[in-house]
């Protein structure tokens, strides 16, 4: 059982979500909830996505970044910006049931509806799927002691890093978590702040993706790279694979370039969305971190890029060297077990043209069957040496 000190006032809680976007994109999502209307799919299709997402009311808001707001009838509010932050909130009875509820909510509803109508069959590497992305969690209360904002962080289990006396208030960061206490901000800087905060922290969410994923992939990399030895019949199998792992890594850094013009473009904004002095100063520290994260990440995966690449000239030019060996042996034995067909018919008497024939495709199809046994069955075993040694590749 959960407690506080009666005084202890809850009053929002927010939680938020971040893909990279555009005004096309906010234009799209607020046709859907408005109107029930696309550019790309029916009414029908439209309203399956909204099911259980009744909008009581809905307003585009032409601002430095635009955005949607409005309510749901489930006393749900949502905030959607242009370069696609998504913040669901709700006025905070119990933080941990209110937790668990916009969280389900945003999932099987805001992002779904986000994903039906911009990323259907849109080519994403299974990796970046498979890492959780954690959303963060903002809450607003009054009144609350010390001892109750460690506690907030208990229940989330989270531990608060960073602790800022605001001019009016303070505010405590932690890795999942932020509570704003004793706000005395009006409403209109109170969303801003809670907004910038919450794509500080959401971006610092998703460049932790970016780390896993180069764990995932760098070891997918030297799984292949240890093999001293591979199966002849295997390269193909494993020139597949190594592509496969090089056209992810493209998709990582590209997302991860993209994502830098967002948080230059955030950057600016601060002076005009942070009011309070500490805050402001806190938030432009925050900026030059995550950018400094940005750019070392940025060097880490040209890193990978590079070891990728290299990888796959090596694979690509045994594989191609191997095809063309095969094609070689092939045609070595067609030409002796065609003379040596042609020179046994010159001791034949009555030879003919006939005789000339049906010897001459006997033996090339003995050579076929021989070149499959010696080239192609047994070659499946062959052991092809690889990364022992330096090789050296053509032009190079």
């Amino acid at each position: 059982m959960r407690l506080y000190n009666i005084f202890v006032k809850f009053t929002n809680i927010y939680i938020a979500s971040w893909a990279p976007s555009s005004t096309l994109h906010l234009k799209e999502y607020y046709r859907a909830l408005a109107r029930w209307e696309s550019v790309y799919f029916k009414r029908r299709e439209i309203r399956t996505w909204l099911k259980d997402m009744q909008v009581k009311n809905i307003d585009y808001l032409p601002e430095s970044i635009n955005v949607i707001e409005g309510q749901f009838d489930n006393r749900l509010f949502f905030r959607v910006s242009e370069d696609g932050l998504i913040i669901l909130s709700q006025p905070a009875e119990d933080p941990e049931k209110d937790a668990q509820r916009l969280e389900q909510f945003l999932n099987k509803k805001m992002i779904n509806l986000w994903d039906n109508l911009f990323s259907r069959g849109a080519a994403r590497p299974k990796v970046f799927d498979e890492i959780e992305s954690r959303h963060p969690l903002l809450l607003t209360v009054s009144k609350a002691t010390s001892a109750e904002m460690e506690k907030f962080f208990e229940i989330f289990n989270t531990i608060p890093h960073k602790k800022i006396d605001l001019e009016q208030g303070e505010v405590w960061i932690g890795e999942n978590l932020a509570v704003i206490n004793n706000s005395r901000f009006n409403q209109d800087v109170l969303d801003k702040a809670v907004e910038h905060l919450l794509f500080a922290r959401v971006y610092e969410i998703q460049l932790e993706r970016f780390v896993k994923g180069y764990e995932v992939l760098w070891n997918k990399v030297e799984g292949i790279r240890n093999q001293k030895y591979f199966q002849q019949q295997d390269l193909p199998v494993v020139h597949d694979r190594i592509l496969n792992i090089q056209n992810q890594a493209n998709f990582f850094r590209a997302r991860l370039n993209q994502m830098q013009h967002f948080l230059d473009w955030r950057g600016k904004l601060i002076d005009e969305y942070v009011l309070d002095s500490n805050l402001n100063e806190t938030f432009k520290r925050f900026f030059m971190s995550l950018h400094s994260s940005q750019k070392y990440l940025q060097e880490l995966w040209a890193m990978l890029a590079n070891y990728i690449n290299s990888t796959v000239s090596l694979i690509n030019f045994l594989y191609s060297d191997s095809e063309h060996k095969n094609l070689a042996n092939l045609q070595k034995l067609f030409l002796v077990s065609t003379v040596a067909a042609i020179i046994s018919l010159g001791g034949l008497l009555m030879v003919d043209v006939y005789r000339v024939l049906v010897f001459g495709g006997l033996a090339i199809t003995v050579s076929i069957l021989v070149y499959f046994l010696l080239f192609r069955i047994l070659a499946r075993y062959k052991k092809i040496s690889i990364f022992q040694k330096n090789i050296e590749l053509p032009g190079d």
